[in-house]
């Protein structure tokens, strides 16, 4: 018979590893998540701090951190199943999406009032806009601050939330994380025949490290501006996003998401999505720093 020290491991073990269903996937794999951040990095505009640009490699280093959170070896499931969801956003019923509070938990509450479960939805938006306003309030109390030392501290700071946010803009950029097809079409409808077996990370990883360099990307991204409504700017990149799921299924027919790809216009398609999203980094990055 097992002891009680044995037995109490296994039921903390098979505890950490029930609850949420995990969705498989790491947006963009490590190498489009690092290119996106360098990217933006690079279409800075000369006002920006210095300590900010001359950090482009620790911040490129941070674009796949999130992922890093749900690395499925930890004992505990606490960080894996909370980061989770705030990686994606089922945008399949646009009616959800035409007025959306500011804050996940009237988010939240708005969804369950529609007999709906938010953490199966996504908070991809949300997450966003959390590690946006983590770099905005940086650097307002960067400004403020007189001393040295805790400017330096908070310089760290910045460069830490600002390569978090990159990661939430490039998941935001790949489709499949804008819909519940994430990872082959999964409902009945499928008129188009779209192939019900794994793409995701054939798409979003394999493909990427084969075929993309941060070289071709940046000819698309220009200097960052500011923007207005930076939440408006994030659900906007999303909607955009959803609105290339089927197309992505469609290239799938014709030549498969893989390493083995030499299809010029599926790079095509892929540069295009890593250089939105890149703007958009840049284009928050600038926002915060000027707000």
């Amino acid at each position: 018979m097992l002891n009680r020290k044995l037995m109490g491991f296994l039921l903390i073990l098979a505890l950490s590893l029930a609850g949420a269903p995990i969705r498989e996937g790491f947006g963009w794999g490590d190498e489009g998540h690092r290119y996106v951040n360098l990217v933006a990095v690079e279409k800075l505009p000369a006002d920006m701090p210095a300590f900010f640009k001359n950090a482009a490699r620790r911040i490129s280093f941070l674009g796949p951190e999130p992922d890093r959170w749900r690395d499925a070896k930890e004992l505990y499931s606490a960080l894996r199943v909370v980061n989770n969801s705030d990686h994606y956003i089922d945008i399949d019923n646009l009616e959800n999406f035409k007025a959306l509070p500011n804050d996940r938990y009237a988010y939240a509450e708005s969804v369950r009032a529609r007999g709906l479960n938010a953490d199966e939805i996504g908070f991809l938006p949300y997450a966003a806009l959390e590690a946006f306003q983590k770099v905005s309030v940086s650097f307002r109390y960067w400004r403020q601050t007189k001393d040295p030392e805790e400017k330096a501290q908070i310089e760290q700071n910045i460069i830490y939330y600002a390569g978090v946010l990159g990661h939430y803009i490039a998941d935001g950029a790949q489709p499949l994380h804008a819909t519940i097809h994430y990872n082959g079409w999964s409902t009945s409808w499928n008129p188009d025949e779209f192939t019900r077996e794994p793409l995701h990370t054939r798409f979003e990883a394999e493909f990427v490290k084969a075929h993309i360099k941060a070289e071709d990307i940046g000819p698309l991204v220009k200097t960052a501006q500011s923007l207005r409504e930076p939440f408006s700017a994030i659900m906007n990149e999303l909607l955009d996003s959803h609105q290339q799921v089927e197309t992505l299924y469609r290239m799938e027919k014709i030549s498969p998401w893989d390493a083995n790809n030499r299809s010029t216009e599926s790079k095509q398609f892929v540069v295009k999505r890593l250089a939105v999203a890149a703007q958009l980094l840049a284009n928050l990055w600038y926002t915060a720093w000027l707000d």
